[in-house]
C-alpha cells in the first residue's frame, strides 16, 4: 500500500538499516582493535545518498544502500567511540521521524489527534 509504505517511510528504514550497519562495523573494529594487520571498517552511506541525489535527484536515493569499506587506518578506540555516539544520535533522530511519520497516518486514518 502506498500511503503505509511511502518513499519516506522507505528512506527512514534504509537509514536504519545503515545506522544498524554502522554500529555493527563500530563494534567489529572496537573488538579488533588489538589484532595484527586489522584494518579499519567504516560504512558509506550518507555521501552515496547525496551522490545521488545530485546524479538522479530524490527517485535516485531510492536505490542506495549502504555499503562496508575497509580503509587503510589502524583503529583508533578514541575514534571509535565517537563513531558509536554520532551513530546513536542518528538512530535518535531517524526513530523520532519514523515515529511522527506513523503518528501523522494514524491521525490521518483515525480523525483523532493525540
Amino acid at each position: 500500500m502506498k500511503l503505509i509504505d511511502s518513499n519516506h517511510s522507505q528512506m527512514l528504514g534504509k537509514a536504519m538499516d545503515a545506522y544498524a550497519l554502522r554500529q555493527k562495523m563500530t563494534a567489529s573494529n572496537i573488538a579488533n582493535a588489538d589484532t595484527p594487520g586489522y584494518k579499519r571498517h567504516e560504512v558509506q552511506f550518507e555521501q552515496e545518498l547525496q551522490k545521488a541525489q545530485k546524479e538522479q535527484g530524490v527517485d535516485g536515493m531510492k536505490n542506495v544502500n549502504a555499503s562496508i569499506l575497509e580503509t587503510s587506518n589502524n583503529v583508533l578506540l578514541e575514534d571509535e567511540m565517537i563513531e558509536m555516539a554520532d551513530t546513536q544520535i542518528r538512530v535518535q533522530v531517524v526513530t523520532r521521524s519514523l515515529r511522527h511519520h506513523f503518528s501523522m497516518l494514524k491521525n490521518g486514518i483515525t480523525g483523532v489527534n493525540r
